[in-house]
């Protein structure tokens, strides 16, 4: 598994996450400061950017059929990155919800390009359930270093240098990418509309159920502003990954998913509760630790559930679902946050009803499922 292509996918994976959620405590303290925009208005407009990875679905399988399959990643991500820039010279709101729509449909399509199709053609076949597992683990790190650095180089860069750091993150995995090797395929006469490499309903219930975690994660991007914060739900998740194997090695996936769960919960308590930096730092390694324990469970469900032909469109289906609950969980969380930290108490029962409906029915549907392939 661990060949050159691979790890350049890896890396890949890990900037493009940190480029794209850098730009989100970005754009929002741009538009609050800068435009004059409330926080709900600012956490809306930056939020659509899920809602957009949905648009060019339908076409993803016939976009990496018919061209070629690197093209496709780079270019998205060229484009992507090339909108970044726009964002200084047009205030309106509007124009700025024009911009996310474009750039979330245009990252929908490098995520389902790399992690659904190129990750996959790299990868032995006995191999592709550990390096799905393997390439989210590089996914979710750039995502924390992403809105870390969102919030920590706004005290020493401008908006306008901000986005050329976007910039420069987006062009390194247009390089790796570029560098990757993969055998070539004929095109095939494919219909210009499908749910391949899109959809795959039979991971969806599961999928749905996965949403708490991005979700719990969303309302804290969107509130909690303090950069340390971030680098201990960082450390609580490379100590997950410390101990991954045993986890997946020893642990029921009932108790897994029930443990992550109740430590994301106690975190979002401890948040509540908080005064003081000391016990908001302990809530970071608690959810990080969680989060990872919790989305371990998810994912094995998500990956193996698809049958043989379908893995490149389940995977998918949890990339777009995991963005989706994070833009939804910014979005609640703006509109409910106050100073009685009402956003925390919100997260704190999505995570309770989410562990009970996973307990109550999604883990039996899984294994039911498992035993009827």
């Amino acid at each position: 598994m661990w060949n050159r292509n691979f790890n350049l996918l890896l890396a890949a994976n890990f900037f493009l996450y940190t480029a794209v959620y850098m730009l989100f405590p970005v754009l929002h303290r741009w538009m609050v400061g800068e435009g004059g925009y409330t926080n709900l208005q600012a956490g809306g407009t930056i939020a659509i950017f899920g809602a957009s990875l949905y648009i060019f679905g339908p076409f993803n399988n016939y976009l990496v059929d018919t061209f070629k399959r690197k093209a496709v990643c780079t270019r998205s991500i060229l484009l992507l990155a090339l909108v970044g820039l726009i964002y200084p010279y047009f205030s309106g709101i509007g124009t700025i919800v024009a911009l996310r729509v474009l750039q979330g449909a245009l990252f929908g399509v490098a995520l389902m390009s790399m992690g659904s199709t190129l990750v996959i053609d790299v990868t032995p076949s006995h191999c592709r359930n550990r390096a799905n597992l393997t390439f989210t683990w590089s996914g979710v790190l750039g995502m924390l270093c992403g809105i870390w650095g969102g919030y920590s180089l706004g005290n020493f860069l401008s908006f306008q240098y901000e986005l050329y750091l976007f910039v420069i993150l987006c062009i390194v995995p247009i390089l790796l990418v570029s560098m990757v090797k993969v055998c070539f395929r004929a095109p095939l006469d494919l219909p210009l509309l499908s749910l391949d490499r899109f959809l795959l309903f039979r991971t969806l219930l599961p999928g749905l159920n996965m949403m708490v975690v991005p979700f719990i994660l969303g309302v804290v991007f969107s509130t909690t502003f303090d950069s340390f914060f971030y680098i201990c739900i960082m450390a609580g998740f490379v100590v997950f990954l410390l101990l991954d194997r045993l986890f997946r090695s020893q642990a029921d996936g009932r108790f897994l998913n029930a443990v992550g769960l109740v430590l994301m919960g106690m975190a979002l308590v401890m948040l509540y509760l908080s005064d003081g930096r000391d016990s908001l730092w302990g809530a970071g390694f608690l959810l990080g630790l969680g989060m990872g324990l919790s989305l371990l469970q998810f994912l094995r469900m998500m990956i193996y559930l698809p049958l043989h032909c379908e893995r490149g469109t389940g995977y998918h289906t949890y990339q777009l679902l995991w963005e989706t609950g994070v833009m939804v969980g910014v979005l609640l969380g703006q509109y409910v946050a106050n100073s009685m930290k009402r956003q925390y108490l919100l997260a704190l029962l999505v995570c309770m009803v989410g562990l009970l409906v996973y307990q109550g029915g999604i883990h039996g549907y899984f294994v039911r499922r498992m035993r009827n392939r």
